[in-house]
């Protein structure tokens, strides 16, 4: 067996916790994606527990026109500490974000669903 056979062999057997990309907009012609890819290393760990091989452990998140691009390392415990920390409050501010616009789409329907005739009359009066 070449290397060249050996690294095809090795980019196959890869495992992953979560390898997943999906569209973020209901629209079919939206580009707008989140791909989420982590790669389960837990047996290379324990046979290899000295190597320094890159790991693959990615966030990129898109709308149609820009994107951006998260690569978390877990080299040291420093570098552990500091993924860690970055996942949690990217969470932490989207899960606020979310509960903040589900907020204003409450209103805006309440408003909305008030007949326009009504609405006018009360700004009226």
């Amino acid at each position: 067996m070449n290397i060249l056979q050996r690294t095809e062999e090795k980019k196959m057997s890869k495992k992953y916790h979560v390898k997943r990309r999906e569209f973020l907009s209901k629209s079919p012609d939206s580009g707008a994606c989140v791909i989420a890819t982590v790669e389960d290393a837990r047996e290379r760990h324990v046979r290899e527990p000295d190597s320094d091989r890159y790991q693959e452990i990615s966030l990129h998140i898109t709308d149609d026109t820009d994107g951006i691009w998260f690569y978390f390392d877990l080299y040291t415990i420093e570098d552990r500490e500091d993924t860690l920390h970055k996942i949690r409050t990217l969470v932490e501010v989207i899960t606020e974000f979310k509960r903040a616009v589900e907020l204003e789409v409450e209103v805006i329907n309440a408003r909305l669903s008030i007949p326009k005739h009504a609405r006018v009359s009360e700004a009226v009066h």
